[in-house]
């Protein structure tokens, strides 16, 4: 006979806003809720999954998951970038750094990586856990790449660069500096000693202004200013400059020449189009201001002036915004007649960056702007062993588009040397789900907000300017989350986590729908007189068991029965004691596991996924069992990370209290409190008082009948 019982309808994948906007495809809602829980290690591991920068990523990333985050528009995304930072920095904290478990070598084919920016590392990486031996070969004296010569240090600090690329070479990725493939090493050796070859040379050649001037004393490309700056080479611009581009190099290169000892006092900007176009990303450019550059827009360069052969100003036409050309953006149009002089000591030009090719052999396809040409879905080139990615096929782009490069690059060469279609489902996309709706109601919770350096702190040196989340805030912040999807299998699966799942017996089911009108994400519905549940909408929080009265659901690990036996549990524990006994039901998120707390001898405290959780049978057990006095603490309802079980455990039992007044039994023996995190200290004083009224009313029954023999 068919069993009638029904778990989850399995569905297929599907992926919450956040991670599905995240190029890299990180595991977003998994680590933020393993670090709303305080679990940072565990947090930080579910990160090292998907990249291996996670506090570089917590620094440099311009978080296109928090432009997706369901937040954004109610009340501020939730700070994804932020958070990630925050566990990575707790684990460098620590005295004894976690270092990676090296990978023991279980392939015999050997892989040459060309290049040690974000994408060829992250390669590295992905093959080195997949059992290859991988070699990357880098020109610079450091690894590294944009990381570490084009990002400032206000914003990426060496130290932190230096341990995340230690934790990669930890894994089994041996990295060879100084040897430039084409002079010390030619390709065609690496592409015949080798089993494939991944080039991630990124792209650092500076595009030339061609303009009259542009061989004077005074003029440098930004990206140049900016390796001289990392490598401690003295550098000085004068009091005033000019920095001529809109995207992010231009303004590093604005905000480090403003921190510069020699003390460039006049710092400005200019662009061609309007700050809407400015391809830089916003907080920079805000940043920027902040520290006292100037921007100056719609304006083009037309030539730069000297004297002695030394800069001493830019000329500039202003423009006008045209029809939209190529790259989407409004044209740029010069205004007759609108000519303009910016007296400058230096100019730094930054108006784009182009791939290194001339060491590539001419049978490599190579297109306009010298960008690598592959197959987009597999990255390889035309010459099978040879696949490219990063800024190398692109040309510049963000740190996470070249570490997701980097991934995808992994997954062709392995299956490559392994003989399997590169493209069999690869292209499959994850659909987006989440159980908001245009007319779900949110309460507002204000973002915490990142501690930065003030003004003349951070120009009067390099110190990193983002100061870093303190714990109890990135708890806090963690707790925003709406959660949109559904489990996303953080860690291994637990009783308290997100993979719980409601089990239907269809053969009590009576269609009554309470489950359906309790459940706040849309998860279960009832359709054709039974009840049926959406796994992708799911959170598992159990709340539409206690609702249910036909006893039809139950929970998958948290189940009833677990809950009945550790209150079996507590009334053994408690032995003879004339202070009275408390069994307390205490709301996983309501406080934080980072804090120490000791509970009263006299509290046996039972830990449930959320305070709707909690079945007034469960109470009624515990008073039976010989508690004398049993104890909620759930979230406040408006910080319920299930929405509605604070309230559901409030209704509950004030009719659960009413109908024991009915019989005989002091509705004082049951409290319901509320907590936080940063509220820890008063589940402590909750239960202390709690017990203080237990004795002042003499309603003590000290668990007797839990120790009759």
């Amino acid at each position: 006979m068919e069993d009638s019982k029904t778990s989850v309808l399995q569905e297929q994948e599907k992926h919450p806003p956040c991670r599905r906007a995240c190029p890299a495809h990180v595991n977003v809602q998994a680590y933020i809720g393993l670090v709303a829980q305080g679990r940072f290690e565990e947090a930080l591991e579910v990160i090292r999954r998907s990249i291996p920068f996670p506090s570089v990523c917590g620094r440099v990333c311009f978080s296109p998951c928090e432009d997706a985050c369901t937040r954004r528009d109610i009340d501020g995304s939730v700070g994804i970038r932020i958070l990630k930072r925050l566990v990575a920095d707790k684990e460098f904290e620590t005295e004894t750094r976690a270092k990676a478990k090296p990978v023991p070598k279980s392939r015999n084919e050997k892989i040459a990586v060309i290049g040690s920016g974000p994408a060829g590392l992250t390669a590295a990486y992905e093959l080195a856990k997949t059992g290859y031996p991988v070699t990357v070969f880098e020109t610079a004296a450091e690894p590294g790449g944009c990381l570490r010569y084009h990002i400032p240090e206000y914003r990426l600090p060496e130290t932190v660069l230096r341990l995340e690329i230690e934790y990669i070479k930890e894994t089994g990725v041996e990295i060879k500096t100084q040897i430039t493939v084409g002079k010390d090493i030619s390709f065609e050796n690496l592409k015949t000693s080798y089993a494939a070859v991944f080039l991630a040379t990124g792209a650092h050649r500076c595009i030339n202004l061609n303009l009259e001037g542009e061989q004077l004393n005074g003029v440098l490309h930004a990206t140049t200013f900016l390796e001289k700056m990392r490598q401690g080479e003295p550098t000085d611009l004068g009091e005033s400059v000019a920095i001529i581009g809109g995207g992010n190099v231009a303004v590093d290169a604005a905000r480090t020449a403003r921190r510069l000892e020699s003390g460039s006092k006049r710092v400005t900007v200019v662009y061609r189009r309007s700050e809407k176009e400015m391809p830089a990303h916003r907080k920079e450019v805000e940043d920027a201001r902040y520290e006292g550059v100037t921007f100056h827009f719609l304006a083009a360069p037309t030539r730069i002036l000297g004297k002695k052969g030394r800069v001493i100003g830019l000329e500039c036409i202003k423009t006008s915004l045209g029809p939209p050309d190529q790259s989407g953006r409004r044209r740029p149009v010069p205004i007759e007649d609108s000519e303009f002089v910016l007296p400058a000591d230096s100019i730094l030009t930054a108006i784009g960056e182009i791939p290194e090719t001339s060491f590539l052999p001419k049978d490599i396809e190579v297109a306009k702007g010298n960008r690598v040409v592959v197959d987009e879905v597999t990255l390889q080139t035309n010459i099978p062993n040879v696949f490219a990615g990063g800024d190398a096929i692109t040309g510049p782009a963000s740190v996470i588009e070249a570490i997701a490069a980097g991934k995808k690059a992994a997954i062709s060469i392995d299956r490559y040397i392994r003989g399997v279609d590169l493209k069999t489902d690869r292209e499959r996309e994850v659909p987006e789900t989440t159980w908001l709706s245009e007319d779900t109601q949110i309460d507002t919770k204000p973002s915490q907000i990142m501690p930065c350096l003030e003004r003349e702190q951070r120009i009067s040196g390099f110190q990193e300017v983002e100061l870093g989340l303190p714990v109890v805030a990135g708890l806090i912040e963690a707790r925003r989350c709406l959660f949109c999807g559904p489990c996303t299998e953080c860690l291994e699966p637990e009783d308290y986590c997100e993979a719980d799942e409601p089990i239907i017996d269809e053969d009590r089911c009576i269609a009554c729908a309470n489950c359906q009108k309790i459940c706040e994400y849309g998860a279960i519905k009832v359709e054709k007189s039974r009840a049926k549940v959406d796994s992708t909408l799911c959170k598992g929080c159990g709340t539409c068991l206690v609702e249910c009265p036909a006893d039809a659901i139950s929970m998958k690990r948290l189940s009833d029965e677990k809950i009945l036996s550790k209150i079996q549990e507590a009334a053994t524990e408690a032995g003879k004691s004339e202070t009275p006994q408390i069994v307390a039901f205490l709301c996983k998120w309501s406080y934080s596991p980072k804090v120490e707390l000791k509970w009263p001898k006299n509290v046996h405290v039972i830990q449930v996924k959320c305070s709707g959780r909690v079945d007034p049978l469960h109470v009624l057990e515990a008073l039976n069992c010989g508690a004398d006095g049993v104890l909620v603490v759930s979230c406040p309802p408006k910080d319920c990370h299930f929405v509605s079980g604070g309230d559901a455990a409030h209704r509950r039992l004030r009719n659960l209290k009413k109908l024991i007044k009915v019989v005989g039994i002091p509705p004082q023996r049951i409290q319901i409190q509320e907590s936080t995190v940063g509220e820890e200290q008063r589940i402590i004083q909750c239960m202390n008082r709690f017990t203080g009224a237990l004795k002042q009313g003499q309603f003590t029954s000290t668990m007797v009948k839990a120790r009759t023999p």
